[in-house]
């Protein structure tokens, strides 16, 4: 009784403060725009950390709020900001990649539902090896820079992700 009692504490625990786990991927600060209607993609942000010994990489989403999601990334070219799909995204054994406004960002296509201030929805994360993790994802404004309960991490592993991008940037030149 006393082992169920501390796993149900945890399990609200994470769920209060907006982490998600599966294996030893973690995802936090997760959050999107509001939106006007369901015209338009929405766009996800948030953090994917990984405290294995082993890379991971992020292979799929999918939302009830819209019927596609894909990690797009934005990059300057010629003076111009362009978007485009990212692929997989690789993790490095203790590393973090975060998407974010104007890097790397979740596109939620062909939405089924408008996205209003201070509600939230259910988004799950396929990974490679850690498999499905359920994050619940806070709605913020429609002109927020970052997520609605002002977490916001400048990250150690910012190589990481420049890393990737140039990386892609090369891979479609």
């Amino acid at each position: 009784m006393r082992l169920i009692v501390a796993l149900l504490a945890i399990v609200i625990t994470f769920t209060l403060t907006g982490v998600a786990l599966a294996g030893d991927i973690k995802v936090k600060h997760a959050w999107a725009r509001a939106s006007i209607g369901t015209e338009r993609p929405g766009v996800a942000y948030f953090m994917i950390y990984n405290d294995g010994a082993e890379s991971d990489r992020l292979l799929g989403a999918k939302t009830p709020v819209a019927e596609r999601a894909m990690v797009h990334e934005s990059l300057m070219k010629n003076g111009v900001m362009k978007m485009r799909p990212a692929g997989d995204i690789e993790i490095a054994p203790g590393g973090k990649v975060m998407l974010e406004p104007g890097g790397l960002h979740l596109m939620l296509t062909f939405r089924q539902k408008k996205l209003v201030e201070g509600e939230s929805f259910p988004l799950t994360l396929t990974f490679e090896q850690a498999g499905e993790v359920t994050v619940d994802v806070k709605i913020a404004g429609m002109a927020a820079k970052m997520a609605p309960n002002g977490h916001h991490e400048h990250h150690e592993n910012h190589g990481q992700q420049e890393h990737h991008q140039e990386k892609h940037q090369e891979h479609h030149e």
